[in-house]
Protein backbone atom coordinates (compact mmCIF):
# COMPACT_ATOMS: atom_id res chain seq x y z
CA UNK A 1 0.00 0.00 0.00
CA UNK A 2 2.69 2.50 -1.01
CA UNK A 3 3.73 6.11 -1.89
CA UNK A 4 6.18 8.88 -0.88
CA UNK A 5 8.98 10.64 -2.67
CA UNK A 6 12.30 12.72 -3.06
CA UNK A 7 15.94 12.01 -3.35
CA UNK A 8 16.46 15.08 -5.35
CA UNK A 9 13.39 14.13 -7.28
CA UNK A 10 12.55 16.60 -9.93
CA UNK A 11 8.85 16.19 -10.32
CA UNK A 12 5.54 15.15 -8.97
CA UNK A 13 4.37 13.94 -12.29
CA UNK A 14 0.78 14.90 -12.32
CA UNK A 15 1.11 18.15 -10.51
CA UNK A 16 4.08 19.43 -12.39
CA UNK A 17 2.83 18.63 -15.83
CA UNK A 18 -0.45 20.25 -15.23
CA UNK A 19 1.20 23.44 -14.14
CA UNK A 20 3.61 23.66 -17.00
CA UNK A 21 1.27 22.84 -19.78
CA UNK A 22 -1.97 24.33 -18.67
CA UNK A 23 -1.54 27.80 -20.13
CA UNK A 24 0.74 29.53 -22.60
CA UNK A 25 0.15 32.86 -20.92
CA UNK A 26 2.10 32.34 -17.73
CA UNK A 27 5.69 33.39 -17.15
CA UNK A 28 8.35 31.61 -19.18
CA UNK A 29 9.92 29.88 -16.20
CA UNK A 30 9.27 29.82 -12.47
CA UNK A 31 9.36 27.58 -9.41
CA UNK A 32 6.13 26.81 -7.54
CA UNK A 33 5.63 25.15 -4.15
CA UNK A 34 3.39 22.18 -3.38
CA UNK A 35 2.93 20.21 -0.18
CA UNK A 36 0.74 18.86 2.60
CA UNK A 37 -0.29 22.34 3.74
CA UNK A 38 -2.21 22.77 0.47
CA UNK A 39 -2.86 19.23 -0.74
CA UNK A 40 -3.20 15.50 -0.13
CA UNK A 41 -1.54 12.26 -1.22
CA UNK A 42 -3.92 9.33 -0.80
CA UNK A 43 -3.75 5.69 -1.83
CA UNK A 44 -6.08 2.71 -2.05
CA UNK A 45 -5.62 -1.01 -2.57
CA UNK A 46 -8.05 -3.86 -3.13
CA UNK A 47 -11.20 -4.55 -5.08
CA UNK A 48 -13.97 -2.42 -3.60
CA UNK A 49 -16.47 -5.31 -3.99
CA UNK A 50 -14.39 -7.64 -1.85
CA UNK A 51 -11.74 -5.79 0.10
CA UNK A 52 -10.49 -2.21 -0.08
CA UNK A 53 -8.37 -0.17 2.26
CA UNK A 54 -7.30 3.45 1.99
CA UNK A 55 -4.58 5.57 3.51
CA UNK A 56 -2.91 8.96 3.28
CA UNK A 57 0.41 10.68 3.90
CA UNK A 58 0.29 13.67 6.22
CA UNK A 59 3.78 15.10 5.63
CA UNK A 60 5.11 15.77 2.12
CA UNK A 61 6.44 18.63 0.05
CA UNK A 62 7.72 19.40 -3.41
CA UNK A 63 8.39 21.90 -6.14
CA UNK A 64 7.13 22.38 -9.66
CA UNK A 65 9.39 24.12 -12.15
CA UNK A 66 7.15 25.51 -14.87
CA UNK A 67 8.54 26.51 -18.24
CA UNK A 68 5.70 27.58 -20.52
CA UNK A 69 8.04 28.44 -23.37
CA UNK A 70 9.54 24.94 -23.38
CA UNK A 71 7.29 22.49 -21.53
CA UNK A 72 9.70 19.51 -21.67
CA UNK A 73 12.08 21.57 -19.53
CA UNK A 74 9.51 21.70 -16.74
CA UNK A 75 9.92 19.36 -13.80
CA UNK A 76 8.34 18.11 -10.60
CA UNK A 77 10.00 16.99 -7.37
CA UNK A 78 8.13 15.41 -4.46
CA UNK A 79 9.38 14.09 -1.12
CA UNK A 80 7.15 12.13 1.25
CA UNK A 81 7.87 11.40 4.92
CA UNK A 82 6.91 7.71 5.09
CA UNK A 83 6.36 7.78 8.87
CA UNK A 84 3.48 10.19 8.24
CA UNK A 85 1.37 7.40 6.77
CA UNK A 86 -2.10 7.20 8.31
CA UNK A 87 -4.64 4.42 7.85
CA UNK A 88 -8.20 4.04 9.11
CA UNK A 89 -7.07 2.48 12.39
CA UNK A 90 -3.89 2.64 14.49
CA UNK A 91 -3.11 -1.08 14.19
CA UNK A 92 -3.08 -0.89 10.41
CA UNK A 93 -0.97 2.27 10.54
CA UNK A 94 1.63 0.56 12.74
CA UNK A 95 1.70 -2.49 10.44
CA UNK A 96 2.39 -0.38 7.34
CA UNK A 97 5.20 1.49 9.10
CA UNK A 98 6.89 -1.81 9.92
CA UNK A 99 9.58 -3.68 7.95
CA UNK A 100 7.14 -5.73 5.83
CA UNK A 101 5.84 -2.57 4.22
CA UNK A 102 7.28 0.96 4.31
CA UNK A 103 10.02 0.12 6.84
CA UNK A 104 10.09 3.76 7.89
CA UNK A 105 13.09 3.34 10.18
CA UNK A 106 15.35 2.36 7.26
CA UNK A 107 13.59 4.32 4.52
CA UNK A 108 12.24 7.58 5.97
CA UNK A 109 11.50 9.13 2.57
CA UNK A 110 9.68 8.20 -0.59
CA UNK A 111 10.39 10.34 -3.65
CA UNK A 112 9.19 11.01 -7.14
CA UNK A 113 10.89 13.00 -9.90
CA UNK A 114 9.59 13.58 -13.39
CA UNK A 115 11.50 12.42 -16.45
CA UNK A 116 9.04 13.31 -19.21
CA UNK A 117 5.99 15.56 -19.44
CA UNK A 118 3.48 15.51 -22.28
CA UNK A 119 0.40 17.66 -22.77
CA UNK A 120 -2.58 15.48 -23.67
CA UNK A 121 -5.22 18.24 -23.88
CA UNK A 122 -5.75 21.86 -22.85
CA UNK A 123 -6.07 20.97 -19.18
CA UNK A 124 -4.44 17.58 -18.91
CA UNK A 125 -0.95 16.13 -18.90
CA UNK A 126 0.83 12.83 -18.78
CA UNK A 127 3.74 12.92 -16.34
CA UNK A 128 6.27 10.12 -16.41
CA UNK A 129 8.93 9.79 -13.75
CA UNK A 130 10.81 7.68 -11.23
CA UNK A 131 9.34 6.62 -7.91
CA UNK A 132 11.80 5.60 -5.20
CA UNK A 133 10.44 3.59 -2.29
CA UNK A 134 12.30 1.33 0.14
CA UNK A 135 15.50 2.12 -1.76
CA UNK A 136 14.03 0.75 -5.02
CA UNK A 137 13.40 2.97 -8.05
CA UNK A 138 10.74 2.12 -10.63
CA UNK A 139 9.03 4.12 -13.43
CA UNK A 140 5.60 5.58 -12.72
CA UNK A 141 3.09 7.62 -14.73
CA UNK A 142 0.50 10.13 -13.53
CA UNK A 143 -2.46 11.41 -15.53
CA UNK A 144 -2.83 15.01 -14.39
CA UNK A 145 -5.72 17.42 -14.62
CA UNK A 146 -5.15 21.15 -14.08
CA UNK A 147 -7.86 23.55 -12.96
CA UNK A 148 -8.20 27.18 -11.89
CA UNK A 149 -4.83 28.25 -13.21
CA UNK A 150 -4.18 31.92 -12.40
CA UNK A 151 -1.19 33.06 -14.41
CA UNK A 152 -1.56 36.54 -12.91
CA UNK A 153 -1.47 35.31 -9.29
CA UNK A 154 0.87 37.45 -7.14
CA UNK A 155 3.74 35.98 -5.07
CA UNK A 156 2.51 34.08 -2.01
CA UNK A 157 -0.83 33.12 -3.54
CA UNK A 158 -2.35 30.12 -5.30
CA UNK A 159 -1.29 29.63 -8.92
CA UNK A 160 -3.29 26.54 -9.89
CA UNK A 161 -4.91 23.33 -8.69
CA UNK A 162 -3.89 19.85 -9.87
CA UNK A 163 -5.08 16.31 -9.53
CA UNK A 164 -2.89 13.38 -10.57
CA UNK A 165 -3.83 9.71 -10.70
CA UNK A 166 -1.47 6.77 -11.11
CA UNK A 167 -0.83 3.16 -10.06
CA UNK A 168 2.10 1.08 -8.90
CA UNK A 169 2.67 -2.60 -8.12
CA UNK A 170 3.73 -2.83 -4.48
CA UNK A 171 5.52 -6.11 -5.15
CA UNK A 172 8.00 -4.18 -7.32
CA UNK A 173 9.07 -2.31 -4.19
CA UNK A 174 9.47 -5.41 -2.03
CA UNK A 175 6.06 -5.25 -0.33
CA UNK A 176 4.68 -8.72 -0.93
CA UNK A 177 3.00 -9.58 2.36
CA UNK A 178 -0.73 -10.44 2.02
CA UNK A 179 -0.60 -9.94 -1.77
CA UNK A 180 -2.85 -12.94 -2.45
CA UNK A 181 -5.41 -11.68 0.03
CA UNK A 182 -5.25 -7.91 -0.49
CA UNK A 183 -3.87 -7.39 -3.99
CA UNK A 184 -0.80 -5.90 -5.63
CA UNK A 185 -2.01 -2.78 -7.49
CA UNK A 186 -2.00 0.45 -5.49
CA UNK A 187 -3.92 3.47 -6.75
CA UNK A 188 -2.32 6.79 -5.89
CA UNK A 189 -4.03 10.18 -5.96
CA UNK A 190 -2.32 13.55 -5.57
CA UNK A 191 -4.54 16.61 -5.24
CA UNK A 192 -2.83 19.88 -4.53
CA UNK A 193 -2.60 23.60 -5.04
CA UNK A 194 0.64 25.09 -6.36
CA UNK A 195 1.72 28.38 -4.80
CA UNK A 196 4.04 31.10 -5.95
Amino acid sequence: MPIRLLRRARATPALLLALLLASPVAQASEKLKIGASHGTIDFAIGNSKVFRTIGTFKDWQGTVNVDDADVPRSAVEVVVNTASIQMLDSQQTAMLRDSDFFDVGRFPQMTFHSTRIERTSNNSLKVEGDMTLRGITRPMTFDVTVSERRAEAPPGSRYARFRGLGTIKRSEFGMTKYIDMVGDTVEISIATEAWR
